[in-house]
């Protein structure tokens, strides 16, 4: 048995009892089976090396291994004399054999072993040098693609006067929720259409809520002829304005279509005085091409039935217009602060993916959804690389042990999906004492040879065994409280490498069939629309148990009625080169920025978790009684460390107004 499972279930008797559960857990676990310990590798980054004396006897058992591993791709090269990556893992592995050699013998003599400690220090330092910098470009890129410009288009009729008057009273929710989420002020635009030859009403972009709100306090909902109105104008309107951030949304709010019977489904005029349509002769492909130039986000709130001819044919020219559902006045500002962050993060990732990538080849696949005949495929024979658990919190700090078995896949041969970093394919996996069972292979996009090394893969498999081991320990705090907690259950993985074809390498893990979820990034960004407070209350907790050394967030999956499922993390880690290849760990800078969007909830409160040393205590409220700004956050963000915001940017709210999908009873 998976000895993370069984430590998770010999400490918690709820878990042990619950068949459902079991079932679930059951489900996202690889074929169980005693790990055969083997040493880890060595860590050439830490800190302790420096610290302590280096065992010849360890440097030996690793040349020896880097000498057989160099042996056998040799014989590979040879086969595939064209092989990229295997020129370049040869070529590392020589390096560091050569490396190896000259320090076993410096390490013979004290001034040797200064040489290597001075050589390792050196080494270390232009790495931090190069990791800050990074980061850095990181944090410009996010702070440029978070700014936004936002315009309500807006029918000021009398029909809606409701709507109207909750965009007054609730417009400064959404200003400071945008603050604190991405530590700037929206650009405000407002445009206001009536019937044909009323008054329009038109406020260009302001980053100044005193004036907007001033502007808004002075519209009244009136006029309105027949039912239907006069959107063109509206429109017109859009394109004249000072368009000017990255992210450009408009939120068109209505409750009555425009004018021409092919836009509605009234008959006659007693609805529509216009039943030929604009009379002013305005095109609407015009309209639409002027808007969509501009590269706007088109957002929709149609509060009927009525409107729904008329945003069809907007759509068949524009293309996507996301549709926003708002039932209820009190909840309009809530529903766009949702929709604008997840556009931002959106907007951010995207960027931020570019910038990765940017100069560096991804690998070239073409998507295919369809899961394949898996008896038409052939089977290959693969070495399999397990992260043996840690025992205790110590153990997260030191490199962690491997286990080596030997098993069969079969893999699709297209991906049926891409994220930013990694392809996922269908695929089965067998291990030597089990059948195959259905999975996900992921292999890292970039096609560069450099970025696909085994080591690049390893510290994925030891960012997911490090969470999962938290995750259970958190599941214990949970069981002490709770009466009905929800564990957070982290799948298994493994990595997998082709005997004929060691440059084929790939994480497996067990499939999930539900519906995905990402409810934290690795920047501070929280999903508004599956907010979870016992998910943002884990990741308070992983940096509270590891004394502020550690943070796990990233955190998706699925959720079913017993659990939550998860797999993907990232860890911040105050040691900014650990988990360096993997590009995700934002060190104290990242753990900083889940801080600053994080609202403690009761979960935090009950778990005695204290508010983060990290933040001004200038920012800092009483997060037991109430929390900053409304509603958490949304999906990616990747600010860091410096301080953008006054603390009069901040206001408080009830935490009762942050919603989430989980209610618990104390034991």
């Amino acid at each position: 048995m998976d000895l993370s499972y069984s430590k998770s279930l010999e400490n918690s008797s709820i878990i042990l009892n619950d068949v459902i559960l079991k079932d679930t857990v059951d489900s996202i676990r690889l074929t169980k089976r005693p790990y055969r310990n083997s040493a880890p590798t060595i860590d050439w980054n830490r800190d302790e090396t420096l610290d302590s004396f280096i065992d010849i006897d360890a440097l030996d058992a690793e040349f020896e291994r880097l000498s057989t591993h160099f042996k056998s791709q040799l014989v590979e090269l040879r086969k595939h004399p064209n092989n990229q990556s295997l020129h370049h893992t040869l070529t590392t592995t020589k390096d560091a054999l050569m490396r190896i050699r000259t320090w076993s013998s410096l390490l013979n003599t004290a001034d040797g072993l200064n040489i290597v400690k001075k050589n390792i220090a050196k080494q270390r330092e232009q790495e931090l040098i190069q990791r800050k910098y990074e980061i850095d470009e990181i944090l410009k890129i996010t702070k440029a693609q978070s700014t936004i410009d936002l315009c309500f288009l807006m029918d000021c009729t009398g029909s809606m006067r409701k709507y109207l008057d909750a965009t007054k009273n609730q417009i400064r929710q959404l200003t400071e929720a945008i603050v604190h989420l991405f530590s700037t002020k929206p650009y405000l635009a407002f445009v206001g259409y009536r019937d044909i030859n009323e008054n329009m009403e038109k406020l260009d972009f302001t980053n100044d809520e005193n004036i907007f709100q001033e502007y808004l306090n002075n519209i009244q909902a009136m006029g309105g002829n027949d039912t239907c109105e006069d959107v063109f104008s509206g429109l017109e309107a859009i394109s004249q304005l000072s368009w000017s951030n990255p992210n450009r949304i408009l939120i068109h709010i209505c409750d009555a279509p425009c004018h021409g019977q092919e836009y509605h489904e009234f008959q006659g005029t007693d609805n529509d005085n216009y039943l030929k349509g604009d009379p002013k002769n305005r095109d609407l492909l015009k309209l639409m091409f002027n808007i969509k130039e501009l590269g706007i986000t088109y957002c929709k709130i149609q509060l009927n039935e009525t409107t729904k001819k008329m945003f069809e044919k907007f759509a068949f020219i524009f293309g996507s217009i996301s549709e926003i559902h708002v039932d209820d006045p009190e909840c309009l500002i809530k529903r766009i602060i949702e929709r604008t962050s997840a556009i931002i993060q959106s907007n951010i990732k995207s960027t931020l993916s570019s910038y990765h990538n940017t100069n560096k080849r991804i690998k070239s696949y073409t998507i295919f959804n369809k899961e394949p005949d898996w008896n038409l495929l052939e089977t290959y024979s693969v070495n399999i690389t397990e992260i043996i658990p840690p025992n205790d919190i110590e153990d997260l700090f030191r490199p962690l042990c491997v286990n080596k078995t030997d098993g069969e896949i079969k893999i699709a041969l297209n991906p049926f999906a891409k994220g930013s970093l990694r392809f996922a394919f269908y695929g089965q996996f067998l291990n030597d004492d089990s059948y195959f069972i259905d999975v996900v292979f992921k292999e890292l996009a970039n096609a560069d040879s450099k970025a696909n090394t085994f080591i690049v893969y390893q510290e994925h498999l030891e960012i997911q065994a490090i969470a999962q081991f938290l995750a259970e320990q958190f599941n214990i705090e949970q069981q002490r409280i709770f009466r009905n907690f929800l564990p957070i259950i982290y799948a298994d993985a493994h990595l997998v490498q082709q005997k004929l074809n060691p440059t084929k390498i790939y994480q497996v893990e067990r499939r999930m069939h539900q519906e995905w979820h990402k409810w934290n990034n690795n920047s501070g960004g929280v999903s508004l629309n599956e907010y979870s407070t016992i998910l943002q209350a884990f990741s308070h907790w992983t940096y509270h148990i590891t004394s502020g050394r550690l943070m796990v967030v990233d955190l998706q999956g699925v959720k079913v009625d017993c659990a939550y499922l998860l797999t993907d993390p990232a860890l911040h880690c105050e040691d900014l080169l650990r988990f360096q290849k993997t590009r995700t760990n934002l060190g104290i800078k990242g753990m900083h920025q889940f801080f600053r969007t994080h609202i403690c909830s009761d979960v935090c409160s009950k778990l005695n978790l204290p508010a983060s040393l990290i933040e001004s205590n200038d920012n800092l409220v009483n997060r037991f009684d109430e929390s900053l700004v409304c509603n958490a956050t949304s999906e990616i963000n990747e600010n860091l460390d410096i301080k953008t915001t006054e603390e009069k940017d901040f206001e408080t709210i009830d935490k009762d107004q942050l919603d989430t999908i989980e209610n618990f009873e104390l034991c």
